[in-house]
């Protein structure tokens, strides 16, 4: 038989030959295969085939081609599970999130019973609609759990209803069906831990991932991914330690995952130098890893490293996406560094690379302008952008004009902030506070009138830090901590020191 990447004409084919070369074909995704395969099917007379027909949707699918493959699906004369399962799955794993439930709901209406499988390309879908779709993916778990009453049903089911809930924000729903699931293994472990971290619960993340030793539950690169990742979050610097330790004896300090993992929480610890470390431990030309390094640099001063990495990576030929992008923008703008700051963005916004603008570079560009003081600049810019609005360019822009005590600017941006974002009490704030600094009481007590019958309340500033008999946090006015008092007579003794030190 000949390669799959090319189908002779001559050759002999049967169904048996031409379900090997669907096979081989699909697992190379060759593309240019899929008409001539689909051609010998119809010249053997095999369309009526379900196994078949369903090969080559299968491989139309992985190739990228779904309208294809829903018309082979179409012709087939009576489609079963099998052929309705890998449609469905198959565009849920193309992205294809809505095609994939109008398919699931197809084959209900059809009378074809979905099998696990098939709920799971559901599950998926719902997974990757987001919070929309927890409805939805709440009935498709209430027939999982119909059909655990005739049987056990397969671990793939049960953690795609995991993945769903967590998805979608239903955190608490995903803690239960983790708390009743008879068979958990690591991979229903790493999704409720990812769950926990996703939903702003690094500390549960934490727990969770002792509880998991405790059971005999070996982990795996995905776990200590995660639990880097928490400890970053929270910027638990020790633990984080800990944990690279365990890697490093666990053997999976190359693995470019937790590589990623470990720079990220180094620089959110305040230890780029570690990060660094860790970078150039093992030679790696992964494009996440490479960027991830580039922020961890801009946000701690070493703007030039920043931004010659970012400059190598091209010259090395790594792909430089949005993000890599956003890295050294960001960069460019704690560095003050305008003219590369442009060229950057010119290098996006003239077609010299595939990298679709973003509000958030726009927003970056904004933040570097204002920081400079470019406030009328800034301004022109913003009012420019080809985005109905950017609250994150507004932002900058209302904060560089308090520091730089410009009035109009800040009382501008604040009520284009207000109108962008009226769900944001801070917003109400900035407004209140700027008219108050002009001493506009009027408008002042007008605003915060407003903010009473709204009930608007701002959340308290919160910083916390890591010493060696534990995390302790700070609220803002918080007067409940133990040592206040010497905490704040060193305060007063630094500020002394600070005001006689010479300029």
């Amino acid at each position: 038989m000949s390669s799959p990447q090319s189908p002779s004409p001559s050759l002999a084919w049967d169904a048996t030959s031409l379900a090997g070369a669907l096979k081989a074909a699909a697992a190379r995704r060759s593309a240019h295969n899929v008409g001539p395969l689909h051609a010998v099917l119809l010249k053997l007379g095999l369309s009526a085939s379900a196994i078949l027909a369903t090969s080559l949707a299968h491989l139309a699918l992985r190739c990228g081609l779904p309208r294809y493959a829903r018309d082979v699906f179409e012709e087939m004369p009576r489609p079963d599970v099998v052929s309705w399962t890998s449609l469905i799955t198959g565009h849920a794993h193309q992205g294809l999130y809505h095609d994939s439930l109008a398919l699931l709901r197809r084959m209900v209406k059809s009378g074809v019973m979905p099998n696990g499988y098939s709920l799971s390309g559901g599950l998926l879908a719902c997974a990757g609609i987001g919070e929309s779709a927890l409805a939805l993916g709440k009935e498709i778990h209430a027939r999982v759990v119909k059909m655990r009453a005739h049987g056990p049903v397969d671990a793939v089911v049960e953690n795609g209803v995991l993945d769903m809930y967590s998805r979608c924000g239903g955190i608490e729903y995903a803690r239960r069906v983790f708390e009743v699931m008879l068979v958990r293994n690591i991979v229903s472990w790493n999704s409720m831990m990812a769950a926990y971290l996703g939903s702003g619960q690094a500390e549960e993340a934490l727990r969770l991932f002792v509880s998991m030793g405790s059971c005999g539950v070996g982990v795996d690169g995905f776990s200590f991914s995660i639990i880097v990742d928490a400890c970053g979050e929270l910027a638990l610097l020790k633990q984080g330690m800990q944990m690279h330790a365990r890697i490093v004896a666990g053997g999976f300090e190359a693995d470019v995952v937790v590589r990623n993992s470990l720079v990220n929480m180094y620089a959110k610890c305040g230890c780029v130098d570690s990060a660094e470390l860790v970078f150039k431990a093992v030679p790696s030309r992964d494009a996440v890893l490479w960027t991830t390094t580039i922020s961890a640099y801009g946000k701690f001063g070493r703007v030039q490293d920043a931004v010659s990495m970012f400059d190598r990576m091209a010259k090395l030929g790594i792909k430089q996406d949005g993000i890599a992008y956003l890295a050294v923008l960001s960069a460019c703008s704690h560095g003050g560094l305008v003219r590369e700051g442009w060229h950057y963005f010119s290098l996006m916004s003239d077609g010299h690379s595939s990298v679709r603008v973003q509000p958030e570079h726009y927003g970056c560009l904004a933040d570097l302008l204002c920081r400079r003081g470019y406030l009328e600049e800034a301004l022109e810019f913003i009012e420019n952008m080809p985005f109905d609005s950017s609250v994150a360019a507004w932002s900058a822009l209302l904060n560089s004009s308090r520091i730089y005590g410009n009035a109009r600017m800040s009382q501008l941006a604040a009520s284009h902030l207000l109108k962008l974002d009226p769900e944001n009490h801070s917003n109400w704030v900035a407004l209140s506070c700027v008219h108050a600094s002009e001493n506009d009481w009027h408008e002042t007590w007008m605003i915060r009138d407003s903010m009473s019958r709204e009930c608007v309340k701002k959340e308290p500033g919160c910083s916390w830090v890591e010493l060696y008999d534990g995390v302790h946090v700070f609220l803002m006015a918080d007067q409940s901590h133990p040592d206040l008092l010497g905490i704040l007579q060193s305060i007063d003794s630094l500020m002394e020191d600070t005001s006689l030190m010479p300029l």
